[in-house]
């Protein structure tokens, strides 16, 4: 197999992240946000520097560090959703799990989101995990992260207390 060029009539990717059911979204190097809907590209309001699509919903970082939910995303389902809704905290990088979502802030510090269910999709709080990180991401029932050293390690998702599957 070869890799192909997908041309993208919206201009130039920064940054993008696909869901395990598919669904595709992604960041301009203007920051706008955009969603692949199935035949095009949907723009979504907002301005981003990084999005995350998966079991937990779409989330996004800003310029600035903030967090943001996309309301009605939850579950993964191919939908735009309604509106941004703003997290307590500052990431720099973010990643949406199976009722879970883990990121990392500007000091290379770990954190998930506790409490995170269908009815309450956004949690009820960060919990601080050992250990540092720059950049992390959820495979399947792993946390996957690198290092400022560039090695990479992987923490089982069941290991978080009050997270276990």
């Amino acid at each position: 197999k070869q890799w192909y060029q997908r041309r993208v009539a919206v201009g130039t990717f920064f940054f993008f992240d696909v869901s395990d059911n598919g669904h595709v979204w992604g960041v301009k190097k203007n920051q706008d946000i955009y969603r692949w809907t199935g035949k095009d590209w949907q723009q979504i309001g907002g301005k981003a520097i990084q999005v995350t699509v998966g079991p937990s919903g779409v989330w996004i970082v800003d310029r600035a560090n903030n967090i943001y939910y996309r309301k009605g995303t939850y579950g993964d389902s191919n939908t735009a959703g309604s509106e941004w809704i703003q997290i307590c905290g500052n990431l720099k990088w973010i990643s949406s799990g199976r009722n879970i979502v883990v990121g990392v802030d500007s000091g290379n510090n770990i954190y998930y989101r506790k409490g995170m269910s269908a009815p309450r999709p956004t949690g009820t709080g960060w919990v601080q995990i050992p250990g540092k990180l720059m950049q992390i991401d959820i495979y399947g029932d792993e946390i996957v992260g690198v290092d400022t050293g560039h090695a990479i390690y992987k923490f089982p998702v069941s290991g978080i207390p009050a997270v276990g599957m």
